[in-house]
């Protein structure tokens, strides 16, 4: 027990082994071999997918979502749609490709474009789903600010709704407003000093009785409820969002049946809820472009889902995509998601197939490159040489990576295993090998067959 205890005591010097036996600041690998979403750029820079083409392919959707829009007498037209997708098996780097593309977006220097880039991880089992997971992005007391400032900007353009509410004839010490006939208090003076909803409901309801209150949020709302319509082009979602600002039915529940896409309400409106969200989005931030990264789209045809709700949910997505073209989509899914998406609709596949990147398992140039680039994240220093660029690691290590029998083939030139069984790789390096050894086909093939048993 002493010696088991003892060991682990010295987990901390797995780290010191890196630095001193492989000059390593740590061990860059995922532990699960899947990519980390929140990586920093820095990480995710040095993370580019392997194949040129595959560069080639992103390059192209970027410039064809951001350079390449049609254009008519009055400026850039609402016809912005193009889509990407990305295809391959499980543990193919789908997602490490997302954030690869995400990280460019992200990144564009250009004084013109600016585009606001939405991950969702899992599409959800219908398209309210979707949708809500793409405002669940957004963040609640972001989305509410926006609807504020939209309310604000309203204000700003009808001084009569301004005067209708603001008129209190009861003031205290703390009043905002002389609220005379003459006032002519700008809308900025009004937005600097009531910050939220509340704030000004305490303000028009000083020293009014019960009923008097209830009338002039009655009359609050209906005002903020004009006021969004035309963002949203439909007053039961500028209702909704009404709610979320007003917390009448508690911030909590509201934004969670949003983002949870289980507002019953709001079922056959997506349509609405995603033109007011980029929009709003768009206008309050002054992004130029919304881009939606889609991961794991081969859940939608999941098994476990009745062909029902598979046709509802790829039906509403195609008429989605076909009444709303003012933002951009990359899918990422297996070949076999592909496939049934063609079989029940295959419109829709033809709207969202509009450029192809296909993940293929990796050959041994391609994991020495892989164990590179992760490498170089946790280097102290760079160097050009072959040998140093891959070092603990070996080219007879690599590849008997690739040494799989028939039970496992489907593991041949995974990302994801290669990955996983790097971090255990050398994890293990720093307890069993010297300063100048290197993990070869040897000290492979034993974890290898470690992992696999």
């Amino acid at each position: 027990m002493d010696n088991i205890l003892e060991r682990l005591n010295n987990v901390d010097s797995n780290t010191s082994n890196l630095q001193k036996k492989f000059k390593l600041k740590f061990n860059p690998f995922p532990k699960s071999g899947i990519a980390i979403i929140n990586d920093s750029d820095n990480i995710v820079s040095k993370l580019a997918p392997i194949d040129d083409e595959i560069k080639t392919k992103i390059v192209r959707y970027i410039t064809d979502a951001l350079y390449s829009k049609q254009r008519d007498s009055h400026g850039l037209t609402n016809d912005k749609y193009v889509s990407l997708i990305v295809r391959g098996e499980y543990g193919s780097g789908k997602t490490q490709t997302l954030m690869y593309i995400k990280y460019l977006f992200n990144n564009i220097k250009n004084s013109s474009i600016k585009p606001y880039v939405v991950y969702v991880d899992n599409p959800g089992q219908k398209l309210s789903e979707l949708i809500g997971g793409i405002v669940a992005q957004i963040g609640v007391e972001n989305f509410k600010k926006y609807i504020w400032n939209i309310f604000m900007s309203y204000l700003d353009t009808h001084p009569d709704v301004k005067k209708d509410l603001l008129q209190n004839p009861y003031k205290n010490d703390n009043s905002l407003f002389p609220l005379s006939e003459t006032d002519n208090r700008n809308i900025t003076n009004l937005s600097n000093t009531i910050q939220n909803y509340k704030e000004l409901i305490d303000k028009i309801t000083f020293g009014r009785n019960n009923s008097e209150k209830k009338q002039l949020i009655e009359k609050l709302k209906g005002h903020i409820i004009n006021s969004l319509n035309p963002e949203t082009g439909s007053p039961i979602v500028a209702e909704y969002f009404y709610d979320i600002l007003s917390e009448t039915i508690g911030v909590s529940k509201s934004w969670d049946m949003l983002t949870t896409g289980n507002v019953k309400e709001l079922d056959k409106r997506e349509v609405n809820i995603l033109k007011a969200i980029v929009k709003i989005v768009c206008e309050q931030l002054e992004y130029t472009d919304f881009i939606i990264l889609i991961d794991e789209f081969e859940e939608i045809t999941a098994e476990r889902l009745k062909r029902t709700d598979i046709d509802n949910y790829l039906r509403n997505l195609r008429i989605l995509i076909d009444r709303e073209k003012n933002w951009c989509s990359v899918f990422a899914m297996t070949a076999k998601a592909l496939e049934t998406i063609e079989e029940y609709s295959a419109p829709l596949a033809g709207r969202i197939k509009g450029s192809i990147i296909d993940l293929k398992p990796l050959n041994a140039n391609g994991i020495k490159t892989l164990i590179s680039n992760y490498l170089s994240i946790a280097r102290e220093t760079s160097n050009d040489n072959a040998i140093y660029s891959i070092y603990p690691f070996d080219e007879s290590g690599i590849e008997q990576m690739l040494e799989l029998n028939d039970n496992y083939r489907q593991l041949k030139g995974s990302p994801r295993f290669i990955l996983k069984l790097c971090y255990t790789l050398l994890q293990r390096a720093c307890e069993e090998l010297n300063e100048g050894e290197t993990i070869d086909s040897k000290f492979v093939k034993e974890y290898m067959n470690d992992m696999l048993n």
